[in-house]
């Protein structure tokens, strides 16, 4: 696993050049994922493109954690259960919605309504365990419905598909009550190891959904062919690059800094979508954007003052192209 061992080397530049290099090569990979998606799916129906990638990236994960520990991994079925469960909200419902939007909606589109993550993992946090929002993060939270609801409204102009768009945002909650969940267990201390649990559980279930709704039945090698840049693209720098220089940056900057990756990547994403794909980005889905990300970020930049562990709730974007 030369990738993940080699994020350490990053250690040996100066102290701020390695910051900012890391956080420049989170926001591109994290924000090309969703184009190299769009790709993907256009060859390959989405659950069978998406399911097997995780299953290959849990795999991967889950050998290295083996590796760095000699085998000893000390996992409980506690843990295998909290693992599996929340790998179906984060991996099956998020990433599976996102995986399925992308045959209609733009990388750019999709990106941004993936983006509300942090919204709904505030929404969670509140219901399920009383954490309210400070003023600021408040704020945030009404102007990112505000945002979404302008975005994905019929009429007016707007292009997007509003199904596809109620899939999207559906996935963002599913992955948001995940990781809220997931961020309270005692394994998400060792991240890397709960997320190729959680990345395998989501990734055999996004499979079996694809092979029950018959999406392999007139695929063809062609097609495979076709997708396989876009796999192998996502698999090598969003998953095994992206993840561990993310994670390497929870434990060096400030959350809120780390954090940004969640209103960055979308902005990526759009541009790269319009660049490469000819995507149109239009008036009304750059303003929403603005609203979107700018209530993201109240909420991220209301947090940096708590603890780590919700960070990864939000921190999760990244990991919904991984």
């Amino acid at each position: 696993m030369m990738l993940l061992d080699g994020v350490a080397s990053v250690s040996r530049a100066p102290r701020q050049v390695r910051l900012s290099a890391a956080l420049v090569v989170v926001w591109l990979a994290f924000g090309s994922a969703f184009v190299a998606l769009r790709v993907g799916v256009a060859s390959v129906p989405p659950f069978v493109f998406s399911g097997t990638r995780f299953v290959l990236v849990g795999t991967l994960l889950l050998a290295w954690s083996g590796w760095r520990t000699r085998g000893r991994l000390d996992l409980r079925r506690r843990d295998l259960a909290i693992a599996a469960a929340t790998g179906s909200g984060m991996i099956l419902a998020g990433q599976g919605a996102a995986s399925w939007s992308s045959q209609y909606l733009s990388p750019g589109i999709v990106a941004v309504l993936s983006s509300t993550m942090p919204i709904w993992a505030a929404l969670v946090a509140w219901l399920a365990f009383g954490i309210r929002l400070a003023a600021l993060g408040t704020v945030g939270l009404v102007a990112g419905f505000g945002g979404v609801v302008f975005l994905a409204w019929p009429g007016g102009g707007a292009s997007i598909g509003f199904l596809a768009a109620l899939v999207t945002l559906g996935g963002a909650a599913g992955w948001a009550a995940g990781a809220v969940f997931g961020s309270r267990a005692s394994l998400a201390r060792r991240p890397v190891l709960m997320t190729g649990l959680q990345m395998l559980a989501g990734g055999i279930l996004q499979a079996a959904l694809g092979l029950a709704s018959g999406e392999t039945a007139h695929l063809s090698l062609h097609q495979v062919v076709l997708a396989a840049p876009a796999f192998a693209y996502l698999v090598v720098v969003p998953a095994l690059l992206g993840f561990p220089l993310f994670t390497w940056l929870l434990t060096n900057v400030p959350v809120h800094v780390a954090n940004t990756v969640a209103y960055v990547a979308p902005v990526v994403a759009l541009g790269l979508g319009w660049l490469l794909l000819s995507e149109p980005v239009t008036p009304r889905t750059l303003a929403a954007m603005a609203v979107i990300l700018a209530g993201v970020g109240l909420i991220v930049w209301s947090a940096r003052q708590k603890a780590p562990a919700p960070a990864r709730t939000v921190g999760a974007l990244g990991d919904r192209a991984a």
